[in-house]
């Protein structure tokens, strides 16, 4: 019989195919925040098959740990720009349906999430607010922020440990931010908020 040490762990995933935010919430705290960052050289289909290898052996290792355990990805964006961009839909489609097909093999459960109701929940707003006006992306602010209160290192390094900084374009000089890995920690969290608050979509 397993020793299973926790009541439930919430996996969040703020998926793309640049980097991948990957993190853990057990029983209500988030102990993992973290992502997988793709080799530009990598295909599409090998960035799938890398992070359908990530997921499995993460599953595998959640599922000795805890009798509950669901995954919390971000729900895929109709419009993007104010348009409907196909090309993201369906590339977005594969990698979400890589997600589920990992999770069906291992037997659990997923949601999607929509990102004004996580943001809003998790970061009190889902505004960009002026005081962020600054950053590389003023929309992710609040979220590294939050993450970075909670002792987890959102910063992008170089190889020599020094952040990295927007080197062209309007943003030049601005410092470089693992947004990613912030979006998917409040994913985690935000499914351990009551039921009640929650705006989850069973995704099958």
């Amino acid at each position: 019989m397993l020793n299973l040490k926790h009541k439930k762990i919430v996996i969040g995933l703020d998926q793309s195919y640049e980097n991948c935010g990957i993190s853990i919430a057990v029983d209500g705290k988030l102990k993992r925040c973290t992502s997988l960052r793709f080799k530009t050289t990598d295909t599409k289909s090998e960035k799938r098959r890398l992070l359908r290898e990530r997921l499995g052996k993460l599953f595998i290792t959640c599922l000795f740990r805890a009798g509950n355990v669901t995954v919390i990805f971000e729900r895929i964006r109709l419009f993007s720009g104010g348009n409907i961009n196909q090309s993201y839909l369906i590339e977005t489609g594969k990698l979400i349906g890589s997600i589920l097909d990992k999770a069906y093999q291992c037997g659990i459960t997923c949601y999607s999430v929509d990102t004004r109701s996580w943001k809003s929940k998790i970061l009190g707003s889902s505004k960009t607010f002026d005081k962020y006006a600054d950053w590389e992306k003023p929309e992710k602010a609040a979220a590294i922020e939050f993450i970075q209160a909670l002792g987890f290192d959102c910063r992008l390094l170089d190889k020599n440990g020094n952040q990295k900084i927007v080197t062209k374009g309007k943003k030049k000089g601005t410092l470089k931010w693992n947004d990613d890995m912030a979006d998917s920690g409040c994913i985690a969290l935000y499914g351990f908020l009551p039921e009640s608050q929650q705006k989850l979509q069973l995704e099958e």
